[in-house]
């Protein structure tokens, strides 16, 4: 009987030091929020055509110190061949100056379709408007716009 109490009491202190250093870990701590930054597209088979858009962030949201925000920007190449040997350039510059790009170099003859996103992280120092810059480009085409996120 005295074994299984001892036995008995070393599960109920294991659990109770699981207990307070759960309790003793830090609330709200980092976590990352993602935001749609708008998209970027080139299109060669309606003639060549660079197009930007931001997402549309009409919204204030709280500061919360230690959040990391994730600018994710779809991006798309439509090749047409309608400018060979030409290369396709994708960017975006977050608030913090962190820079994400693709590039694509239009090879004749093969279909150099692509699909993907670029992506930028950053951890704003305290409340205020914080923006990030997309931009696209093939040849003499170029198209290239402005996202912001406000923080109270």
């Amino acid at each position: 009987m005295k074994q299984k109490n001892r036995s008995g009491l070393c599960a109920a202190a294991l659990v109770g030091l699981l207990l307070v250093c759960v309790a003793a870990a830090p609330v709200g701590a980092e976590e990352t929020l993602q935001l749609l930054g708008g998209t970027l597209l080139i299109d060669e088979t309606k003639g060549t055509d660079c197009c930007s858009a931001t997402g549309a962030h009409s919204k204030c949201l709280m500061y919360t110190p230690g959040t990391t925000y994730r600018v994710v920007v779809p991006c798309e190449y439509k090749d047409g061949n309608d400018a060979i040997g030409q290369t396709a350039q994708f960017r975006l510059e977050g608030p913090d100056g962190t820079v994400d790009t693709k590039s694509i170099w239009d090879i004749p003859i093969f279909n150099n379709d692509w699909k993907g996103r670029l992506t930028v992280d950053f951890t704003p120092d305290g409340p205020g408007t914080y923006y990030w810059e997309l931009t696209c480009s093939e040849g003499a085409h170029s198209a290239s716009a402005r996202g912001s996120i406000e923080l109270r």
